[in-house]
Order: structure tokens, then sequence, then C-alpha cells
């Protein structure tokens, strides 16, 4: 079959699309410019328009069609032909309308254009940037992961033949086998040398204390039978597993010095997190999942050299548990001299959002990222002003997901020219104190 060739007929997506497209998950840096699809001829009534969408738990796309006074969508999971439906109007200009809402709407919920940079890269062997953003909602958290990197996520079972169309999961519970025992067995097989990214369950069995040396051990030693790992998520770990704030984590320096191809980082907790050696000459997304991240861990990356990141996503917590990063220690990013090259910048589950909003609008980093992420915050009316004040040429999309913004205020910033995400507000009516992060214990 060519790369270019359509795969089961399914709503224009290549098997080289969907090649960069199984490497996904999803960013959202993309405006709504009113942009024509590969090759359509441009008329005032013909356009196309194909958005992707990935998070935690699926791979989807989303192509509308309009010609004349009508429209057709068809939407499904990526690699399907998916679902078609039709709609009529009384005229073009109301089908447009209607598509350019549906089109905007989709955009505000997180989908991307399938034909950007972001989503498809032009080097086959990068992941695609979209691929980086995993948790886009909050009740995503509190299930493991579906998906990774645009990919169905399987338990590793070594009773089964592996397989190369997964990513594979490596966990244990109370008292089952240990993680290393599986990740060994599958090491030994040849789908491991086919194997672009890892997930790292939950690893501690009957002592919450357990640190993953064990399982980085047995990745460090056995590397060689990972020639092609990109992505590594380090602790998808549900609250039933172990609440994210008791998770013990280690120092990743090691971990990163042995696959020097991997891309993407993903973590989990932030007790002992820790990057002694902060540096890699290829990693281009790195993102730390806690309910407190301590600011020796921001202070380390503010000197890392990472010189292909692009995506930066910490949840930096709350101090109950652990987070200690105030604006001082988030300087050298917002400064955008540590990471020059930086795409999307999250600062998400925070108490000091409002801080940060107001530190954000007035950092050179604005004028070069195309995505600011602060959601699952305690993001009030006070920094919502200050993000009134936004005024970038590169940024296209403000997720502010799970907030305790006024109706008023959400209104407003739905205003700003870019796409704008206010979903899930909390009750403003309650006490201060009564305000939490998404993720706290």
């Amino acid at each position: 079959m060519s790369d270019e060739q359509p795969l089961n007929g399914g709503a224009g997506i290549t098997r080289r699309r969907l090649l960069a497209l199984a490497l996904t998950s999803a960013l959202g840096a993309c405006g709504l410019g009113y942009a024509f699809y590969y090759g359509a001829k441009e008329t005032r009534a013909a356009m196309k328009r194909e958005l992707i969408y990935m998070d935690a738990k699926s791979s989807k796309f989303w192509t509308i069609e309009q010609e004349g006074v009508g429209h057709t969508v068809t939407y499904g999971r990526i690699g399907t032909k998916g679902q078609t439906s039709s709609k009529t109007f009384d005229s073009e200009q109301a089908a447009q309308k209607d598509a350019e809402k549906l089109i905007k709407e989709k955009l505000a919920k997180g989908y991307v254009e399938a034909d950007q940079p972001s989503a498809m890269p032009a080097n086959p062997d990068m992941l695609a940037l979209v691929a980086f953003t995993h948790i886009q909602r909050k009740e995503e958290i509190s299930s493991n992961a579906g998906t990774f990197i645009g990919q169905r996520v399987v338990d590793f079972d070594t009773a089964k033949p592996a397989r190369t169309d997964v990513v594979y999961r490596f966990r244990t519970d109370w008292d089952g086998p240990k993680v290393e025992e599986g990740l060994s067995s599958f090491l030994s097989t040849e789908a491991a040398l086919e194997a672009e990214a890892l997930i790292i369950g939950a690893w501690q069995g009957d002592d919450s204390s357990t640190t993953p040396d064990a399982v980085i051990k047995t990745l460090i030693a056995r590397r060689d039978r990972l020639p092609k790992l990109k992505a590594l998520y380090l602790g998808d770990i549900t609250y039933e597993e172990n609440e994210m704030s008791w998770i013990q984590q280690t120092d990743l320096s090691p971990l990163l010095e042995a696959f020097p191809n991997l891309q993407l980082l993903r973590t989990r907790g932030g007790e002992g997190l820790a990057f002694a050696r902060p540096q890699h000459p290829n990693l281009r997304g790195l993102a730390l999942e806690t309910g407190g991240l301590p600011a020796e861990v921001v202070r380390s990356l503010g000197t890392a050299k990472f010189p292909q990141l692009e995506y930066l996503e910490l949840w930096l917590g709350t101090e109950d548990y652990g987070g200690t990063v105030t604006l001082a220690d988030l300087r050298p990013i917002l400064l955008g001299e540590a990471f020059p090259n930086l795409k999307y910048l999250g600062l998400r589950n925070s108490e000091i959002v409002d801080e940060i909003a107001a530190a954000v609008v007035e950092s050179p980093i604005v004028d070069s990222i195309e995505t600011l992420d602060l959601s699952l915050g305690i993001l009030t009316d006070a920094g919502g002003e200050a993000l009134l004040k936004l005024k970038s040429p590169s940024l296209k999309r403000l997720v502010l997901h799970h907030h305790y913004l006024s109706d008023g205020m959400a209104r407003q910033l739905k205003a700003l020219p870019m796409t704008v995400d206010v979903s899930n507000p909390s009750q403003m009516d309650g006490d201060e104190e009564d305000r939490y992060i998404a993720v706290g214990e």
C-alpha cells in the first residue's frame, strides 16, 4: 500500500499521516484561520477541514466538508472509516457560518488541524508535537491511560505473544509479580526492538514508599533491547493504586542518559523527584504531573540543557503536599531563555496561578509559545483580569479548564483573539479556603 493512500477509505487519513498521528496525544496549537484542505480547490463555496483529537483515552478525527448549501461531517477513531452525517441550509452563507461554528467548538475542546506541523512533522522519525499532551480534562486524572502517543495501551501479559501495534503498560498490584519481571520478559521479545513507547504503572506493590529505581535499573541494563524508544510514561498510577502525592519518584537523570533518542518523558509523582544532571540532546517534551512540585526541580530545569525542548508541562500543586515553587523559581522559564524552541508551556494544577497569570503576560515567553495552559488551578478573576492584557503574535490557544472565574470574566476571555478553553468552572460563591486545585493529595 502506498503511504499516501487513504486507510480503510477513512476520511482522507493516509498511511503516512497515521504513522505520524499514531504517535500523538493533543496539543491544540492552532488557530481558526480558514484554511483550505490539501489541494482542495479554493472556491467561495467549497471547503474541507480535518481535525484530530488525542488525550489519555482517545485518538479521534473529525472532518467537515462544506459545499454549496450543505456540509458533511465525518468523525471517528483514527484508522477507521468513522461515521458520517450531512446537513443542508437555506443558503451557502448559513452553511458556511454553521461549519465555522462547529470548527471553533472543536478547537476549543482541544482538536488540532491535521495538516499542521504540530500534528504531522516533516521528519517521520519525529513524534508529532500533538502527541505530548495527555491529560486534557480533570476527570481523566482518575483513570489509567487508554492511549499514549495516539496508540492503544494494553497491560502486558506474559501468557500472550507480544505485539507491535500497541503501547504496553507494566504494573503490579498488592501481591503480584514485580514490574521488573514482566518488563524483563517483554524485553526478551522481538516486539521490544520495535517499541517506540512504554508505560510504567504502579510499581509500589504493598509498600507505598517504594521508588521506581529497580524498574529504571532494568530499563537501563537492557536499553539495547529498546533501540526505537521515543516516549516513556513513568507513573501511570491512579489514586486507587496510590495517591499522586504519595508516589515516590527518584533522580531521572540516569534514565535520560541511557536513552539519547528519547523525545518525550512524562512522569507522575513529586516526592523524591529530581534531575541531578538535566541534559538531553533530543528531548522535545517533558511533563511532570504532581500534587506538589518541589522548587528544587524547577530550579534545576532553569539550568537544563534541553536544546530541542518544545513542550513543558509542570503540575505545581499545593504547599500542603510539597509544592514550593515560587514565581522566582519560574523566572528563567518565563524569560524564554531556558528553552528558546518552546511551543507549549503548561503551568498547571497551581495554587499561585493568579500570580503566574500576571507575570506571564509581561514575560517574553508569550511572544514565542503557541499554547499557554494554566488549567486545573485556582484561577480567579484577578488572574483573568491580567490575562485580558495578553498580546502575543504567536499565541493560538489559552487553556483555563477547571477555574474559579466568574461568568462575565469567562466571556471576556473568550473574546480574546485566540482559542480559549474556559470549560469546567467551579463555584465562585464559596470562601477562598474552599477553592482547590484539581489534584492535591
